[in-house]
């Protein structure tokens, strides 16, 4: 009974929480990105500590970036990390965009972090090819670096009965404030 309690209390506090920046903030090229975190400086991950549903991201880029493709890069923006396979850009027949949110804000929906770069191509262009495209072209062909003016971890997928209304209410509330 005990471990229930503590693991509802563990929850509300998290969920209190939302997505509200305690202030730390990460370099990221000439622009400073905010992280969410608790006050210990854990990353908030949601409020179920044992989930593995995805950490929710929501952010806001310098530039519209909705339908170019996102790679993971190494903190010096010099290697691709991680790139998607084709067929990772959709579900059945529809493609993994992010959902525009209220105030510019968008939902993650494909697997970025905060060293995501963006690709010339677009999840159409990307999706139908039959296979990756090599390092070399991946490298050539890199629109930007350092794309984040913003980027927040807001608990788990599995924390939220509708997400998209859910997000636009913590924004509404000021939850990612600077």
């Amino acid at each position: 009974m005990k471990k229930i309690i503590n693991i509802g209390i563990a929850a509300l506090s998290v969920s209190l929480a939302g997505c509200r920046s305690a202030g730390k903030e990460m370099a990221v090229g000439a622009l400073r990105i905010e992280k969410t975190v608790v006050a210990n400086g854990a990353v908030i991950a949601g409020g179920n500590p044992i989930s593995t549903s995805p950490i929710v991201y929501v952010y806001k880029t310098k530039a519209d970036y909705l339908h170019q493709v996102p790679v993971l890069m190494d903190e010096g923006r010099t290697r691709i990390l991680a790139y998607p396979a084709p067929s990772d850009l959709k579900t059945g027949d529809v493609l993994c965009l992010p959902t525009p949110l209220e105030d510019g804000y968008l939902l993650d929906n494909r697997g970025i972090g905060l060293n995501v770069a963006f690709l010339a191509y677009t999840y159409e262009e990307y999706s139908k090819f039959t296979e990756p495209p090599s390092m070399k072209e991946l490298m050539a062909n890199i629109v930007e670096r350092y794309p984040l003016l913003e980027i927040h971890e807001c608990g788990r997928r599995a924390d939220y009965k509708d997400i998209v209304s859910e997000l636009n209410e913590k924004i509404s509330k000021g939850f990612l404030q600077k």
